[in-house]
């Protein structure tokens, strides 16, 4: 295998995967993959994300899946990848780019809930918030007030709000019923495992449904 050197100089298309961290939090390998190198090998995707890696931009680690034996690899945001996404180029808020990606459940939480993101026109991207960040617009933080957010937001191409909530397989029936209601009838896509969506159906989940598989 040929020696991997460092990222001397970004890509437009390392310039979008740095942006796409910046307002997911973090993204898992297959995610990346999917978006930027479609037809191509894995082996590609990982020697150009290793590159940005060794150059201080980028972070990456290993977390259980929902499945046992299952594991995901991740990406997200060191500090030289924040100052750039937060710099003049990019110019996003530096109280809103994080770089710790959480706890191992807090990361599958966020990467499930991100897999709308790439699903998205370029424009309703571009206004993509992580709970985390509709926290602090709202001075919110875990529930303080009874105030409960959706996972992520974006403003659609018909210039509406939408609430993206992922249930990784855990949510208990009293919560589905909890956070419908906090929603307020805003459309909400809900995002949930294979064989979950009667369930949040049944709970009073209402608007679009994408169900994904845990072996993804």
């Amino acid at each position: 295998m040929a020696r991997i050197s460092k990222a001397k100089q970004l890509t437009d298309r390392d310039k979008n995967i740095l942006t796409d961290l910046a307002r997911c939090r973090a993204l898992s390998m297959n995610q990346i993959k999917n978006a930027y190198w479609p037809d191509a090998k894995e082996r590609t995707c990982l020697e150009r994300l290793e590159r940005l890696k060794k150059a201080g931009f980028i972070g990456e680690r290993t977390i259980p899946g929902e499945k046992a034996g299952h594991y995901m690899r991740i990406y997200h945001l060191e500090e030289k990848g924040k100052r750039w996404a937060t710099g003049p180029e990019c110019g996003l808020d530096r109280k809103k780019v994080f770089t710790n990606p959480g706890k191992s459940n807090e990361i599958l939480h966020q990467i499930r809930t991100n897999e709308i993101y790439y699903r998205l026109s370029e424009g309703a991207r571009a206004t993509y918030k992580i709970g985390d960040v509709i926290e602090i617009e709202k001075k919110v933080y875990k529930g303080g007030g009874g105030v409960k957010v959706p996972d992520a937001s974006f403003i659609d191409d018909e210039g509406k709000e939408v609430y993206v909530e992922a249930d990784v397989g855990s949510y208990t029936a009293k919560q589905v019923r909890e956070k419908v209601r906090s929603f307020g009838g805003t459309k909400t896509i809900w995002i949930c495992p294979t064989g979950r969506k009667g369930f949040l159906k049944r709970h009073g989940a209402r608007g679009e449904f994408f169900a994904y598989s845990i072996a993804s």
